[in-house]
């Protein structure tokens, strides 16, 4: 198997494809990547964007080309000495009539084969919240109506063009009084036992082929369909009863991925599940096509651990696997998971430690930013635990109020719903991992300080929270009721968290765009080189083997942008006055509702800098230019504003206003206004010039530091992107040059980038293959007057090195368009040579400059013609 040296992240559909994919092998072979990291390739639903609505899992997406097309694409990569690693997705399923398991569950409830494969409450019926209003609005309305679903050749109810499949036992009550053909269906129907939906169908089929039987059936559910009282007794008949999506909310018997409804979750700890759901994944696996998984939402499973354990026990240990997981600050992987690290989020924060300014200066800091912050996630919290996952939380707490009531009644479940709410609210991770097997020091620690500050918060419910928190230990005698109440705490805690801090408070945080990412801490503040350094000690020892990522399908900026962005914590006071000055020079296209004004301010501040992060680095020309700029911020804007939740959401949009906020954001990009853009314009020109060279230093320490590069489609280039869909959009590869050129500058910054990364990983792959896969990691010291502006590390083993030197808070010290630093912020500053090693010749692999031994490097040389350096022994 291809030794893992970096990784190629592709994002299929959207016009990508297995033989689109093919076309790129020599591509990224040119780059040194190592392996394709593809997204999930199996069947999903029908015009998916992203393929993790999976429909079947045992079927390579015809869409994509196939089982052929994707062994036609392994050959061609095994060809070239490269492996791939497949998406997968064990936590959820689409809830799509096209998935035949849940199709099958529909039409036969609880007694389909397929029924344990979801995660459903059947103490009521399955609810189907799919509906634009309530079934009774849409009935009245004449949107529901008999049919006959002749794909399936089965009876169903007609909503919207989708087929919900008929209980058969309700078909003898449809079919009464029709013709002999049509009674023979009912009678099979009604003694047909769930096996034998497949006969019934084949029944349905074989009487239907006589003409004159189909027409008169038409006739009778045309006729049926008149009768709307009859349509609600038929509807109240079935497993299932369809509702408003908006009643999802409140009531839903399924647990669904975070709050789409259309996800429903699998039951992948059952072995029977697990099987059913991986057998294609492995099969590839076993017969050496895949070398690698990524488990996506690891965090959704009702027991993780276990469930790596029997992955790893299938796929053997040769086989690299990655998990999706968010890391919180001082978080780490449990040590139990056999895996090879997390897919690196967490990665993006520690860039952020390198490339934030962490002087008091930056505001940053300050203890009444951090309470504020603190105040607003517990607020966001508390409205996603409110509000979006009401249904949730009732589910709980009715288990909760069994479990704190000897007779196992559900009295008291809203003071249970309460300490519920709380203890979600006061944890600081996406989730505990207490299982059967008991709980581990950590989680012990973390239940006993969510206990304190839920008790704090809601002193009345006491009682329930010191209930919830012992069914969580394990401390109460029923074992199953506490077991399942304990797995569904966990499960909903990280969609919690990740709903109302990525997807609500980062929404609403204007003052620094770059922190609101994945991966990062609401409430992190800069610890500059120093703090980088001690990350990437704890990454070496920890996770060395770990995805590195900087840009991917769900970060809410490109890579370029995020870099583009840490410039303002070097020039807060500028940034602020240029922002009041536009606010001026732009209030008079400020719409004034009855709501309040559009955009607000914080919501202007929000738009100005993530027109920044955007903004091209050559001068926009001419109207197609800039119309394409409007509707990619126009539509980012109405997504950003309905995350916020503030005044307007996705389940109650407020029209009116995103339509003002966008149409202030077209008057600010019309090229009538030249008077804001060509202010706009230069004031961004220093942050983008020094956005470069952050971008620059950032690619670098991804391809030289503890960790696996993962290089997201395009980003080997200039990324810009926005949060998705925009970050999906189709990318064109470019050659990559043979050599810098003598002067860079901002036009040939793509270049230099892929440049760098093709040199760093091929580097990787031939003579630094042990070094930067196995070496240690050595933080290096500058001294001198601009020490603060650069850091520097050794990988080293015990015969080789090699030493990254990144430039970092270089605002204002760019040299005009090149893409270099002015010598003078290098005066007198050194690197310090580590003990203990003797100095030696050494080659910049990007420049080809020697660069003689010496105890005191100094930096002006070492960054004298290009932006970043990689130093080996000659």
């Amino acid at each position: 198997m291809q030794p893992l040296k970096a990784t190629y992240r592709l994002q299929f559909r959207n016009g990508m494809d297995f033989a689109k994919a093919a076309e790129l092998v020599p591509h990224l072979v040119r780059l040194g990547i190592s392996h394709l990291y593809a997204s999930p390739i199996f069947s999903a639903v029908r015009g998916s964007t992203h393929g993790y609505d999976v429909v079947d899992f045992n079927e390579i997406d015809p869409v994509l080309g196939g089982r052929e097309g994707f062994l036609r694409l392994v050959s061609q990569l095994k060809a070239e000495g490269l492996g791939i690693i497949l998406d997968i997705v064990p936590n959820h399923m689409a809830a799509s009539l096209e998935n035949t398991w849940w199709h099958s569950v529909i039409e036969s409830g609880r007694s389909s084969a397929f029924a344990g494969h979801f995660d459903i409450d059947w103490l009521e019926p399955l609810t189907l919240p799919f509906l634009g209003q309530s079934f009774e609005e849409e009935l009245a309305a004449g949107n529901v109506r008999l049919a006959l679903d002749r794909n399936r050749n089965c009876l169903a109810l007609e909503y919207d063009d989708a087929l919900y499949p008929l209980n058969p036992a309700t078909y003898p009550l449809i079919l009464k009084d029709a013709n002999p053909a049509l009674e023979g269906i009912a009678a099979v129907a009604g003694a047909a036992e769930p096996k034998d939906t497949a006969d019934l169908h084949s029944e349905v089929s074989s009487v239907l082929e006589t003409p004159q039987v189909a027409a008169e059936l038409d006739e009778l559910l045309e006729r049926l369909s008149a009768d709307k009282p009859y349509l609600l007794q038929l509807h109240q008949m079935q497993h299932w009863r369809l509702t408003s999506w908006k009643s999802a909310r409140h009531q839903l018997s399924y647990r669904r991925f975070f709050e789409i409804a259309g996800l429903i979750g699998m039951r992948v700890e059952h072995p029977s599940v697990f099987a059913d759901t991986h057998r294609l994944a492995l099969d590839l696996v076993r017969h050496g096509l895949v070398g690698g998984l990524r488990v996506d939402h690891i965090d959704g499973l009702a027991d993780p651990e276990a469930y790596l354990h029997r992955l790893r026990q299938h796929v053997g240990n040769s086989t690299y696997l990655v998990v999706e997981k968010i890391l919180e600050e001082n978080e780490t992987l449990p040590q139990e998971w056999p895996v090879e690290g997390s897919t690196g989020y967490e990665f993006i924060s520690v860039l952020a430690e390198l490339l934030t300014n962490e002087h008091p200066s930056s505001g940053l800091l300050s203890g009444t930013r951090r309470s504020a912050v603190k105040k607003a996630v517990l607020e966001c919290k508390l409205q996603v635990l409110g509000h979006n996952f009401s249904a949730e939380v009732m589910r709980l707490a009715r288990l909760a109020a069994r479990l704190g009531n000897n007779d196992g009644s559900q009295h008291g479940t809203d003071g249970c719903a309460e300490a519920i709410r709380q203890l979600m609210a006061a944890l600081h991770v996406y989730r505990t991992y207490v299982s059967d097997r008991g709980a581990t020091e950590r989680d012990n620690r973390i239940l006993d300080e969510i206990e304190l500050k839920a008790v704090a918060a809601a002193p009345t419910a006491e009682t329930e929270i010191a209930t919830a928190i012992a069914a969580l230990k394990g401390g109460l005698a029923n074992r199953e009721l506490q077991s399942e109440f304990r797995t569904r705490f966990q499960q909903l805690s990280g969609a919690v968290m990740a709903k109302a801090v990525e997807d609500t408070f980062f929404y609403r945080r204007a003052d620094y765009l770059a922190a609101n990412e994945v991966g990062a801490a609401p409430s992190w503040r800069p610890g500059g080189v120093d703090r980088f350094h001690e990350l990437m000690r704890d990454r070496a020892r920890e996770m060395p083997n770990g995805l590195s990522a900087t840009s991917t399908h769900d970060t809410k900026r490109g890579e370029d942008a995020r870099a583009r962005l840490y410039t303002i914590s070097e020039a807060p006071d500028a940034w602020a006055t240029s922002v009041a000055h536009w606010h001026d020079m732009n209030a008079e296209r400020i719409r004034h509702l009855q709501s309040g004004d559009a955009p607000e301010a914080s919501v202007e501040q929000f738009l100005y800098q993530s027109l920044l992060g955007i903004w091209p680095i050559e001068p926009l020309l001419n109207e197609q230019e800039f119309s394409a700029l409007r509707e990619r911020i126009g539509g980012f804007a109405v997504k950003a504003l309905r995350e916020a939740k503030l005044r307007t959401t996705w389940e109650c949009p407020d029209e009116d206003y995103e339509r003002a906020v966008t149409a202030f954001l077209s008057d600010l990009l019309d090229l009538r206004n030249r008077t804001f853009l060509e202010s706009f314009g230069n004031t961004a020109r220093p942050f983008i010039q020094a956005g470069l060279i952050n971008s620059l230093s950032q690619t670098l320490v991804k391809l030289t530091a503890p960790g696996i590069p993962d290089i997201y489609q395009g980003s080997e280039r200039l990324n810009l992107s926005l949060v998705d869909p925009d970050n999906r959009r189709q990318f064109s590869p470019r050659p990559s040059p043979s050599t810098l050129p003598r002067t860079p500058t901002t036009s040939d910054f793509e270049d230099c980038k892929q440049l760098l990364i093709g040199t760093c990983l091929n580097y990787r792959r031939n003579r630094g293959a042990d070094l930067l896969t196995k070496g240690g990691y050595l933080p290096l010291h500058l001294r001198g007057p601009g020490s603060r502006h650069a850091a520097a590390f050794m990988r080293h083993t015990e015969n080789d090195f090699a030493i990254t030197v990144v430039p970092r808070l270089v605002f204002r010290h760019t040299d005009g368009h090149r893409l270099s630093i002015l010598p003078g912020l290098w005066q007198d500053t050194y690197l310090a040579w580590p003990d203990g090693r003797e100095p030696t010749l050494l080659r910049n692999l990007f420049t080809g400059d020697i660069v003689e031994p010496q105890r005191h490097l100094p930096i002006a040389d070492v960054l004298r013609d290009f932006a970043v350096a990689f130093l080996v022994p000659e």
